[in-house]
């Protein structure tokens, strides 16, 4: 089986509020064609309620700092996420990173629109001109701060909110899901949590086992044990899912169909080229409970 960096420890000092409201940024791109890029998606975006701009922001700032991590290193891979208050009772976001680092000569260039280091057809170039952007309009700062070999870090500084700020509006109840056919669910998750907190969600209607390591998992397959659903993490220490989808598809082809991907962002080149070509179905973290379980009760009809 193939070994796999083990994905860096997301560490968060303060609070960052709903995480289920980090979705990608969208925007229609015949209503950016007059104005600079990261100004035109920055307006749009500012229609929302602060609170999410700011979330949006993070994950912005998350998903660089992920990237940036080489493979290797898997005890010393980190990302830190702080939020405090500065002197001037300010918003202070800061994400740090043990990444590659940014050169010197290239630092002044990050925010430009259309500006990336990654090759041809990963990535526009964009995010960063448009985080600044949004921050700017803000009356915030975005600034940078990194090394070459000892990892960056992503500073935005924002006045607190007024007042009369816009609360955000709670999320809307999920539709309730058809009961299917009693499943046996495997999870597999490096994080012990995450197994219990699906356990939760699924026993009523399911017999759910949890796992932590796909090594446990494909034993398991290996000896005799059969699974409707395998709820997989993507990205996992020594083996991933994606390795392990592998092995069942030597294997055991038909357990390797039954896998569900779970995934908080495909930050690798090779975690994206799989998403691109696996047919398997796959759920975005952090999901709610009635996606989960619409979910899963849809593959057992």
């Amino acid at each position: 089986m193939r070994l796999h960096r083990r994905k860096p420890r997301m560490r968060a000092c303060g609070g960052l509020g709903d995480d289920r409201l980090a979705h990608p940024l969208r925007a229609d791109p015949g209503s950016i064609a007059t104005e600079p890029p990261g100004q035109a998606v920055a307006r749009l975006v500012l229609g929302l309620p602060d609170p999410v701009v700011v979330q949006r922001l993070a994950v912005v700032d998350v998903a660089k700092a992920a990237q940036s991590i080489p493979e290797g290193r898997a005890d010393s891979n980190e990302i830190r996420v702080v939020t405090r208050q500065d002197d001037r009772g300010r918003v202070v976001v800061e994400v740090r990173d043990t990444g590659a680092g940014i050169p010197n000569s290239v630092i002044p260039r990050i925010f430009d629109p259309f500006f990336t280091t990654k090759p041809v057809g990963v990535g526009t170039g964009l995010g960063l001109a448009i985080s600044r952007s949004i921050v700017t309009a803000l009356g915030g700062q975005l600034v940078v701060e990194s090394q070459v070999g000892r990892g960056t870090v992503f500073r935005t500084v924002l006045p607190v909110a007024k007042d009369n700020a816009v609360e955000v509006p709670p999320a809307p109840a999920p539709t309730p899901s058809t009961p299917g056919r009693r499943g046996r669910i495997l999870v597999v998750d490096d994080e012990p949590m995450m197994g219990t907190v699906i356990g939760r969600i699924l026993s009523a209607e399911h017999e759910v086992l949890a796992v932590t390591s796909a090594r446990d998992a494909l034993g398991r397959i290996s000896k005799g044990e059969r699974f409707d659903v395998i709820l997989c993490d993507l990205m996992m220490p020594d083996v991933t899912g994606m390795d392990l989808h592998a092995e069942l598809e030597r294997l055991v082809p038909e357990q390797a169909e039954r896998m569900v991907f779970m995934t908080g962002g495909a930050f690798t080149v090779r975690a994206r080229e799989f998403l691109d070509k696996a047919p398997n179905p796959r759920v975005e973290k952090p999901f709610d409970s009635g996606s989960l379980r619409s979910l899963v009760n849809g593959l057992l009809q």
